[in-house]
This record gives C-alpha cells, sequence and structure tokens, in this order.
C-alpha cells in the first residue's frame, strides 16, 4: 500500500519539474548577467545618436537588446512608467547575423515616417512591444553610396511578427500607413 502511494506524489513532482519554463532563454541570461530588462538600456551601450544605440555580442547591452525582443506586453512590469520610459509603440532591433545574432542597434523611439538606418549591413530583425497593425507598413531598404535608406528592397503589411526574424542584407526600415 505504502508503495502505491508514492508513485503518484513521484509523477506530481517529475511533472512540476518539467513544467516548461514561461521566461525566454534571452530573458534568463540577461537576468543572470544582473541585467535589469525593464529598465534603461545598460551603460556599455554605445549611443549612436538620439534613441539608436549600438553593442557587441558579449556586453550587457547587447544581452538586453536581444531580451526586449521576446518580453510580451503582458510580462512583467514594463508598462509602469517608474520602470520605462515609452515613448513609442514598437521598438526595433537589427542584428549582424541570422536569428538575431551578432553586432546589434536598437531604436525605442521609433516614429511613423521617420527612416531609421545604420552603416553596418544587417541581416535579421527584431520588433519588440507589438506587431504591425491592420494600416501599417514596415519597409525595408539597403545602402547605395552615402545614402543608406536608397534602394528599396520589401515592404511588410499587417503581418510582421513580435519577435525574431531572418531578413536580406538591410540598413534601413520605416514604418508608415498602407495608403
Amino acid at each position: 500500500m505504502r508503495f502505491s502511494a508514492i508513485l503518484p506524489f513521484l509523477g506530481a513532482v517529475s511533472s512540476a519539474l518539467a513544467a516548461p519554463n514561461p521566461v525566454s532563454e534571452s530573458v534568463s541570461n540577461a537576468t543572470a548577467l544582473g541585467i535589469d530588462v525593464y529598465g534603461p538600456i545598460p551603460g556599455d551601450a554605445v549611443r549612436a545618436r538620439e534613441g539608436h544605440w549600438t553593442a557587441e555580442p558579449g556586453t550587457q547591452a547587447w544581452a538586453w537588446i536581444r531580451a526586449q525582443i521576446d518580453l510580451g506586453n503582458d510580462h512583467g512590469p514594463e508598462s509602469k512608467p517608474e520602470k520605462r520610459q515609452q515613448y513609442a509603440n514598437i521598438g526595433m532591433s537589427m542584428f549582424v547575423g541570422d536569428l538575431c545574432t551578432g553586432q546589434a542597434v536598437w531604436w525605442d523611439n521609433v516614429l511613423y515616417g521617420y527612416k531609421y538606418y545604420t552603416t553596418i549591413n544587417m541581416f535579421s530583425v527584431g520588433i519588440r512591444y507589438r506587431s504591425l497593425r491592420a494600416d501599417e507598413r514596415l519597409e525595408f531598404s539597403r545602402g547605395n553610396g552615402f545614402d543608406y535608406c536608397a534602394t528599396h528592397l520589401y515592404a511588410m503589411e499587417r503581418s510582421a511578427p513580435v519577435g525574431c526574424f531572418n531578413s536580406q542584407l538591410v540598413n534601413c526600415f520605416r514604418i508608415g500607413f498602407i495608403a
């Protein structure tokens, strides 16, 4: 009798141990480094200009940028004003490597109609906070000479997901409205 009582208990313990972790790996990694993923970008980020940061792999800023992609709107205290000043409804990052790896850039204050660019060739994109709305369009370009947004490549309408996706070589993006 005692042995049969232990089996359900062990089954419950093993199922609790095998439960999936609701926190993504990038958020766990950043948190393990002591990074507040809901706070401001860490101090080792390089400020290129207002609202535009760069970071190298292995830095706290890179871990923070990568974690931003995996934070959902329903996770954590990011909506509390004292934790995060959100000036826009969408955050964008671009990475040198596939699947959001390698050197990264981050824009937290994306405005409609403004072209955001980097001089570095990027091959993956991360979107934070929300997906595109029904009347929005995300356009990608690459450089030609000194104009880093000269050659229009493609646009995504209503289908850009929150998270990371691979892209062809891009230097520039713009969010606008579908005409």
